[in-house]
């Protein structure tokens, strides 16, 4: 098996990871080469929003000649288990034991796409394990950083939906019902103390093995200049490339934020930009 790449040994539907049956979406071409693209979905409503987009992308990847792989993640999508029994290093175990399955198909290389708070999961992975494979690209669509940050927009929703209905909520007393042992209800999702615990203990520092990468940051913004947050973001991780001598591909898109919406968007320039970033392998400074 080694040196060859079997093309439809991992093809879209259920495959088996630790005992968990999980959903798997490939997309193959034609042609394999030897890079195999992991994308990293954003979580709850904005993995709604963005489902469509991500399905676009993969099959123009595999028009263009590259294969590419979506888990849905324990207790989402169409995977088996329910939120409230997952967390996050389950999540990352499954993702490490699914590049694993690749390197055995005789894949050669390994990149990602991280959408929103898949840039989270992403860096958690790489602060944790070592890949088994060599890291090539990472593009990062409208990444999120700071899980304090992700958390506490994530509760928002809650405090939204009591205001709605009369009554009143803040975020200590939910994470209050959480260390109580109480699973909390968001939006529809049942978020259990189990997985904000493990929430709270993602390793989200800028992880050495993003230096040896081709590391692209997409962002999609209505503005006319790059925001401060983003541009301090930036910063830091332009001088944490530069210790292996690496860049930062950055492109602001000016259009609608697709993950946020209240109809379905649409991310043509985004997706054009990403499967040309990855198949071609450079664009603009």
């Amino acid at each position: 098996m080694e040196g060859t790449v079997q093309q439809h040994f991992l093809s879209t539907g259920f495959i088996q990871l630790q005992k968990r049956h999980l959903f798997l979406r490939a997309e193959h071409c034609n042609n394999p080469k030897r890079q195999a693209i992991i994308v990293l979905p954003p979580f709850a409503e904005e993995m709604n929003k963005s489902r469509h987009l991500i399905s676009a992308l993969m099959r123009q990847l595999s028009d263009a000649g590259s294969s590419s792989f979506m888990l849905d993640n324990y207790g989402t999508g169409d995977s088996e288990g329910d939120l409230d029994q997952a967390t996050i290093s389950l999540w990352r175990d499954d993702l490490y034991h699914l590049i694993q399955l690749l390197k055995q198909q005789g894949y050669r290389s390994i990149s990602f796409i991280a959408v929103r708070f898949g840039t989270l999961q992403l860096f958690d992975l790489l602060n944790t394990h070592l890949l088994p494979l060599p890291l090539q690209h990472i593009i990062l669509w409208q990444p999120v950083f700071d899980v304090a940050k992700f958390w506490q927009q994530f509760l928002r929703i809650k405090v939204a939906e009591a205001m709605a209905s009369g009554s009143k909520i803040s975020q200590k007393e939910l994470e209050q019902q959480l260390q109580q042992g109480d699973t909390i209800e968001i939006a529809g999702y049942p978020i259990s103390p189990a997985f904000y615990q493990s929430l709270l203990g993602i390793n989200s520092v800028l992880p050495a093995q993003l230096q040896h990468s081709n590391l692209s940051w997409f962002e999609t913004s209505q503005l006319d200049t790059i925001a401060l947050p983003v541009q301090k973001m930036l910063s830091q991780l332009q001088q944490h490339q530069l210790l292996e001598n690496s860049k930062v591909n950055f492109v602001q898109l000016k259009a609608e934020p697709y993950w946020q919406t209240a109809e379905l968007a649409t991310a043509d320039q985004l997706i054009a930009l990403t499967v040309q970033q990855l198949t071609q392998g450079h664009m603009h400074d």
